[in-house]
């Protein structure tokens, strides 16, 4: 739910062209710590010109970051590729502890996500959030399910990577990464369906316009 997601050339900096890299440089011989070092760059450049263009702190874009330097500085020192493989899980359990924390908060992490990467939907998610407790309900139950997946997210990374062979697991983190977003779409999806809202927030900008109106 962050706005990295939202761009398709994104989403090829931060997969395909790492994969690829990966795969072809172990093709030319390179090591694995190698291969997998030079692979993060695309990642890390995408993380950075992010936030140097939102001009401010992006929780997932600075996690990928930490998680993208920390991992090369531990694989560097201890020659261990596996500890780049296993970056992703330095993303997830991370993000599930602060999702999981937002809950104390009147309005939780999912839901401000949401509305940072729909501006446009922005005003009429206010309104419902302030008057409506399905609505509220809503997304402190997708938000739960958000924190509960990303742990497991984690521990299947973890997993993967220390029992299948290592040229097989950099082929299966996208896999991962998809397969869990997609998951994820169909609880948020009917939680929302369910408190009748769901129009408003992911259908036509005319049933916007008409609920602002009304």
């Amino acid at each position: 739910m962050s706005s990295r997601s939202g761009s398709p050339w994104l989403l090829v900096l931060d997969i395909a062209i790492p994969v690829a890299l990966f795969y072809g440089l172990r093709a030319a011989g390179v090591s694995n710590v190698t291969a997998l070092l030079i692979s993060t760059v695309p990642a890390l450049v995408s993380s950075i010109a992010s936030l140097v263009r939102q001009r401010r702190a992006d929780l997932v874009g600075t996690a990928v970051i930490f998680s993208l330097v920390g991992s090369a500085v531990v694989a560097w020192l201890g020659g261990d590729a596996r500890v780049l493989l296993v970056r992703g899980a330095w993303i997830s359990l991370p993000f599930a502890g602060v999702t999981l924390w937002s809950l104390r908060h009147p309005q939780p992490l999912c839901y401000t996500f949401t509305r940072a990467i729909m501006p446009r939907r922005a005003a009429i998610m206010d309104r419902l959030y302030d008057e409506d407790p399905r609505f509220r309900l809503a997304w402190r139950r997708i938000t739960v399910l958000w924190g509960i997946f990303s742990i497991v997210d984690a521990v299947i990374r973890v997993v993967l990577t220390y029992t299948l062979p290592l040229s097989v697991v950099p082929a299966l983190e996208p896999v991962i990464t998809v397969a869990t977003i997609v998951a994820l779409q169909i609880p948020t999806h009917v939680l929302l369906r369910r408190s009748g809202t769901i129009h408003l927030v992911f259908g036509p900008r005319r049933f916007v316009d008409q609920a602002e109106r009304s």
